[in-house]
């Protein structure tokens, strides 16, 4: 997650950039940078590994002058933290600067490319592609508008990009593909801006238009205007928006909960910063508490959590057997604190609390002390009450989450705890270094994926009102799915008030099926993984007997989609990764039903986002 802002007008854009960047700085802090541009098209680049008050105080000393600039703030996803790495990145020429929020996919194929063609790249940054691209083409005889759009074409993934050329300096273009991180245009009376956050705009203008994925925006000082991949005008005018810190924050979005969960491409980038190195091909996780002898004497791995951190648990649990090969379960932390468990110094105990203050999480934490267990937590908050306890905390890096119903604190926690399981099993050698980069190419790929989830936003509406009128409702999964299949149950009992049961599909026969009815719709979790044949029978045992269902299924799947009443297409993908892809039509699933019945999402009955009492 990164901080983009972008202006060109009649006033002078340091100034304006600073502020801008400010206000972004929780997007991102370890690095800032920008680009000017003078009255006489020269281009000036200042960039500081640091806060943003460093990048201040480097400007001040510069007394920089240039109606137009691009700025941004990082957190690091490719190369360290340093001047070389950080944005905006430059042509080999110097004439163009981007900036950029998401990953580049196949950036190992574009710069070997580029680099064959004389290319020389100065960081390790996967954004550098994109400025070297436009070199090309703006050399071509491309305008920075047409470059940005060719470029489009070639880039793999979900991105945000805003781009600004010495060959037209007084404009910038911006360009959005997926769901890495929104670009929002603002209306100004003295001049136009571009971006990543509503926030960066508010001192300037009220009048604001969003970029959808697959949109570019053009930008000078008088005029804002928009375009599809294909180069077909978009008619997009100007709405005024609410200058309350809530509406700002919200953006676009009719409720935080549906802001949280389109927000997911961007925040599981965010998880992997600095734990995964594309392009190596390698995870780490820095400042781990045990080291390799730890790791090896290691007798069992028990994760704890509550609800939805719960099933987030339970995937890790799965993924840290079957992948580092250590006896690992997930328990609920209310029964695990009473329970008397037999654990000892040479079991790891991963604590998992969005929060950092749930209650019984910090009691079985308490417990595991006690019988002088290892302890790491899973969290989002700093200086939370878990991240004192443990003796190391993975941070999940969600952001702020307000809907009350975890959606990105969920995807997030599955993706860390994934991280760990993949790092746990290379210390003890049950993870090669082929299969290390396989799994690293595939998260590299997750962001994208998950953006094409969220753009079916349709068909999840469709279905909400095919079920918003029944008053129970089956989850089925088997294997890694199940844990999904419990949440998917969880986020439709939270905020649409349905009975909903998530069930082990192999439970059916010892007491479900005396439930399914034409009353009763079934999700089933069915994707083409070595248990989809199990599942097949389990459809057919539904429809057996008079019920309906709707299954998520992968895509290329020719047998479910002629049993079940309804389908969801999810993207190819290993049985890692397929639980957190299932997490968004679940998700969108219960949101739009919740709205379809009139209930707020954001604040469901009876329940509060952290539980600090038993």
């Amino acid at each position: 997650m990164c901080g983009i802002i972008a202006y060109t007008g009649s006033q002078d854009a340091v100034p304006v950039l600073l502020a801008g960047l400010r206000s972004l700085e929780y997007r991102g802090y370890d690095s800032a940078g920008v680009a000017i541009f003078d009255d006489r098209a020269n281009m000036t680049v200042v960039k500081t590994a640091g806060r943003v008050a460093a990048l201040a105080e480097s400007l001040n000393s510069r007394r920089l002058r240039g109606s137009v600039g691009i700025g941004h703030t990082r957190w690091a996803t490719h190369g360290a933290v340093n001047e070389a790495n950080c944005h905006p990145h430059t042509s080999c020429d110097g004439g163009v600067a981007i900036v950029h929020n998401g990953i580049v996919e196949n950036y190992v194929a574009l710069r070997k490319e580029l680099v064959a063609t004389g290319h020389t790249f100065r960081s390790e940054t996967d954004s550098e592609v994109i400025a070297h691209l436009l070199e090309s083409l703006i050399a071509a005889g491309d305008s920075l508008v047409e470059a940005v759009r060719k470029s489009a074409r070639r880039i793999q993934g979900a991105a945000a990009v805003v781009a600004a050329s010495v060959t037209e300096p007084g404009e910038i273009v911006g360009l959005r593909l997926g769901n890495a991180g929104g670009i929002v245009a603002g209306f100004g009376d003295d001049g136009n801006l571009l971006a990543s956050d509503l926030l960066a705009l508010l001192p300037h203008t009220n009048r604001v238009a969003y970029l959808e994925s697959g949109e570019l925006v053009s930008v000078t000082a008088e005029r804002i205007s928009f375009q599809n991949l294909a180069g077909r005008k978009i008619d997009k005018p100007p709405v005024e928006t609410d200058r309350s810190y809530e509406a700002a924050v919200r953006g676009s979005y009719p409720h935080f909960m549906a802001k949280e969960i389109h927000e997911q491409p961007e925040s599981v980038t965010n998880a992997m910063r600095g734990r995964v190195n594309f392009g190596a091909g390698t995870v780490d996780l820095p400042g781990f508490p045990l080291d390799k002898a730890d790791i090896s004497a290691l007798r069992q791995v028990v994760l704890v959590g509550m609800g939805t951190s719960l099933h987030a648990a339970m995937m890790g649990s799965h993924l840290v057997e079957s992948l580092a090969c250590i006896p690992s379960r997930a328990e609920n932390a209310s029964e695990f604190r009473y329970r008397g468990p037999v654990i000892d110094e040479r079991t790891l105990v991963v604590s998992v609390s969005q929060s950092g203050e749930t209650a019984d999480t910090l009691a079985a934490m308490e417990g595991a002390a006690l019988c002088n267990a290892r302890q790491i937590t899973v969290a989002e908050v700093e200086g939370s009450q878990a991240t004192r306890m443990a003796e190391a905390t993975l941070f999940i890096r969600a952001g702020q989450e307000i809907g009350v119903a975890a959606t990105k604190t969920m995807a997030n926690s599955a993706v860390v705890l994934y991280l760990l399981a993949l790092y746990l099993a290379k210390v003890r050698g049950s993870l090669n270094q082929k299969a290390e980069k396989q799994a690293v190419d595939e998260l590299a790929a997750l962001p994208g994926m998950l953006s094409d989830l969220l753009r079916a936003e349709d068909r999840y509406k469709d279905l909400a009102t095919r079920i918003s009128h029944k008053e129970h409702l089956l989850y089925l999964g088997r294997g890694p799915m199940l844990p999904t299949a419990l949440e998917g149950a969880l986020k439709m009992k939270e905020i649409a008030y349905i009975h909903a049961e998530g069930y082990a599909a192999g439970e059916m026969k010892h007491g479900v099926n005396a439930l399914i009815s034409d009353a009763m719709p079934t999700i089933a979790l069915a994707p083409s993984d070595r248990l989809h044949n199990k599942m097949v029978s389990n459809v057919n045992e539904v429809k057996a007997r008079g019920g309906e269902v709707i299954a998520l299924v992968t895509e290329g799947d020719e047998v479910i989609p002629g049993i079940a009443d309804a389908v969801i297409y999810l993207p190819r993908a290993s049985e890692a990764i397929t639980p957190i892809l299932a997490l968004v039509p679940l998700q969108l699933l219960a949101y739009h039903t919740a709205v379809q019945l009139g209930h707020d999402p954001d604040k469901p009955r009876n329940l509060a986002k952290t539980v600090t009492v038993e």
